[in-house]
C-alpha cells in the first residue's frame, strides 16, 4: 500500500478544509476516554447486566469478587462489550475475597 498521494486524483489527499475539521475534531473527541467508576459489587453487576442489554435481574446471578476489575467497551456505534469482567489477577491469592469468605473456596 502506497502512502504517497496520487495525483491523477484529486480526493486522493485532503484539502486544507478537510484537514483543519479533522484536526478540530480530533481534539474535541479525543480517540480514547476512560470513567473510573469504583463502587460496590451489586452496581458493577447491574451495570453489566444493562449495557449488555441483558434482563436487569440476571445480575444475580453473577458472582463478582471484592476489588474486581470489569472494564467494558462502548464504541462509537453504540455497541457494547465486556472485556473483562470481575477479574482479580492483580491480587494475591490470600487477597481475594468474597462475601466473608477468603480465596476460592466459597
Amino acid at each position: 500500500i502506497s502512502t504517497s498521494p496520487d495525483s491523477s486524483n484529486p480526493k486522493a489527499s485532503p484539502s486544507a478544509t478537510e484537514e483543519g475539521a479533522t484536526e478540530k475534531k480530533l481534539k474535541t473527541h479525543p480517540q480514547h476516554e476512560f470513567e473510573i467508576i469504583v463502587c460496590h459489587a451489586n452496581v458493577i453487576r447491574y451495570f453489566f447486566c444493562r449495557a449488555l442489554q441483558l434482563p436487569p435481574e440476571a445480575w444475580l446471578r453473577l458472582c463478582t469478587f471484592n476489588c474486581s476489575l470489569t472494564y467494558f467497551t462502548i464504541r462509537p456505534t453504540g455497541t457494547v462489550s465486556c472485556r473483562m469482567l470481575g477479574d482479580i489477577g492483580h491480587l494475591p491469592h490470600e487477597l481475594s475475597t468474597f462475601s466473608m469468605h477468603t480465596g476460592f473456596n466459597w
